[in-house]
């Protein structure tokens, strides 16, 4: 059975959503302290985290960096679903 007009409509509305959620939480992220395990990180600290039951130690540079390309996902991640849906959603509805 293949989807009707409107549940690809509603479809592609949700992506447009989800991925404005990911390009904004991207962005927000870029303004927030430095954190390791919850904590604020300053410059010359030194962040002690587990990661898949293992002991992890990076320095503030890495920290960042790590955190840095995780926003850089989010936002380019949301770019590319809020575009790709709404090239599909106006696909979808135009006649």
């Amino acid at each position: 059975m293949r989807p009707t007009r409107h549940s690809l409509t509603i479809a592609h509305i949700i992506g447009i959503g989800v991925g404005l959620v990911l390009l904004i939480v991207g962005i927000v992220r870029l303004f927030l302290p430095l954190e390791c395990s919850g904590h604020a990180l300053e410059a010359g600290q030194v962040c002690h985290d587990t990661v898949k039951g293992r002991a992890v130690v990076r320095t503030f540079d890495e920290q960042r960096s790590l955190r840095d390309t995780t926003d850089g996902f989010l936002i380019v991640g949301g770019l590319v679903v809020v575009t790709g849906s709404a090239v599909l959603l106006h696909r979808t509805t135009r006649p």
